[in-house]
């Protein structure tokens, strides 16, 4: 067992998918003195989420390693301050509020897919591609940009080296309580650097906004949320939720919309399916209520995010003795939800490695749990509603002007998310009005 948990630091994917096929679905071992248990069956999960919601486990031990770049954000916060940060933060993703973002992600979209249809019948970076948009989305809808402008390409950079060293800096942190951390140092300079610049620049356009008379923007409206007292964020909480939303609402929608469109690139049958459908509601106003009608669509991007899951696996530790599936564990035991692997279980997918929408649209008696995407329990995604939304947008406007097509095989590789291992190229082709 002590090489897998080595090679979690630089293949972790492709360990999280066979360590359970060798060892079993709970899988009870130490390394550095830490006693460590990885489950990957939705019974375990249920469980934790329970213990953790009666305060029994908790994320905490992370906070150190994620305080330099998250401070007391979502992401990171714990007691009072998360719970009160919670609360701050709801009002504005709440699907009233989501409803106003349409036009801005809809103009990029189609400013993105007339930019590929110049292309059409080449070879196109869907990576490149699908990354611009999302960039001047989130800034736009962050900072409240009118115009669709190129962004900050020194502050992108910053962003991919920090996305590229936060899955080893959490790794060692879990596994080694820190020891680890040394053999990264180059990346970790690298990524410090990175991380001041782009803090730097957050705080910025906070004070901008600040002298705005007209404040609009995700920003905005977290500058104006007040709490039950009348008290709203501090400049350093403001500045907290705005880097975790700027990183989270980047990569993990960036990488789930690349594997889509490369899924459909290799199953031209769900992608007639996709598409007809978009061509059927084509009179539909894209609300967020008329969304909902497509079924076949969203069951598609749902099959991407069960087979590419952005969170390949959770943490949390014992902070009181507990009990997990009849087995009992001392305080400080880290447990580790494989997520992975369990969406891709036969237990509870019929066709478990295949792009199989039907998953989605036959109704199944399926464990709640085998399907987290998005996390779950008191600490699942708060920015959801808009994610989807926002994802579900860009497919919309993109398979109604092109299909897509590829023969090439991608593999994912090692970050924070699951992403491919190199730029996907697709072929992009007009569709026929």
């Amino acid at each position: 067992m002590l090489i897998y948990l080595l090679r979690l630091i630089t293949n972790p994917t492709h360990v999280l998918l066979v360590i359970h096929k060798k060892y079993g679905d709970f899988i009870h071992t130490r390394f550095f003195n830490k006693t460590l248990v990885f489950v990957s069956n939705a019974d375990y999960f249920q469980e934790i989420f329970s213990l953790e919601g009666r305060g029994s486990v908790n994320r905490d031990s992370l906070y150190q390693a994620k305080l330099t770049m998250f401070g007391n954000g979502l992401f990171n916060s714990k007691g009072d301050v998360w719970a009160n940060q919670r609360k701050l933060m709801q009002p504005v993703f709440s699907k009233k509020v989501i409803g106003v973002w349409q036009d801005i992600i809809l103009e990029e979209a189609n400013i993105a897919v007339t930019r590929i249809e110049g292309l059409s019948h080449q070879e196109v970076n869907f990576s490149r591609e699908i990354k611009a948009a999302v960039q001047k989305i989130l800034i736009r809808l962050m900072f409240n940009s009118a115009s669709s402008e190129k962004p900050d390409e020194l502050l992108m950079r910053c962003v991919d080296v920090i996305l590229e060293g936060l899955f080893p800096h959490f790794v060692t942190a879990t596994l080694g309580k820190g020891r680890l951390k040394h053999l990264f140092f180059i990346r970790n300079r690298r990524m410090n650097k990175a991380v001041n610049y782009f803090k730097a620049y957050v705080e910025a356009e906070i004070q901008r906004k600040r002298g705005e008379t007209e404040k609009l923007g995700l920003l905005a409206m977290m500058m104006d949320s007040l709490d039950k007292d009348g008290n709203g964020m501090t400049d350093q909480l403001l500045n907290d939720e705005t880097v975790t939303l700027f990183l989270a609402g980047q990569d993990t929608t960036v990488n789930t919309l690349i594997w889509f469109f490369y899924l459909l690139g290799k199953n031209p049958d769900q992608q007639r399916r996709v598409i007809d459908e978009i061509k059927r509601l084509s009179e539909l106003t894209l609300t967020l209520e008329n969304i909902g009608q497509f079924k076949y669509t969203h069951a598609a991007l749902y099959e991407s995010m069960r087979l590419y899951p952005q969170a390949i696996a959770l943490s949390r530790d014992a902070i009181l003795p507990i009990t997990l599936g009849g087995k009992e564990l001392p305080t400080g035991t880290t447990l580790i939800m494989n997520i992975v692997e369990s969406h891709r279980s036969p237990v509870y997918w019929e066709k478990p490695d295949q792009l199989y929408p039907e998953h989605f649209l036959n109704k199944q008696d399926r464990h709640k749990f085998a399907f987290i995407p998005f996390g779950a329990g008191m600490h699942s995604c708060i920015g959801r509603h808009l994610a989807e939304y926002e994802m579900m947008l860009i497919i919309i406007t993109f398979l109604s002007r092109i299909s897509v097509k590829t023969n090439l095989d991608v593999k994912p590789a090692l970050s924070i998310t699951l992403k491919p291992e190199r730029d996907v190229i697709l072929s992009a082709t007009k569709i026929n009005s």
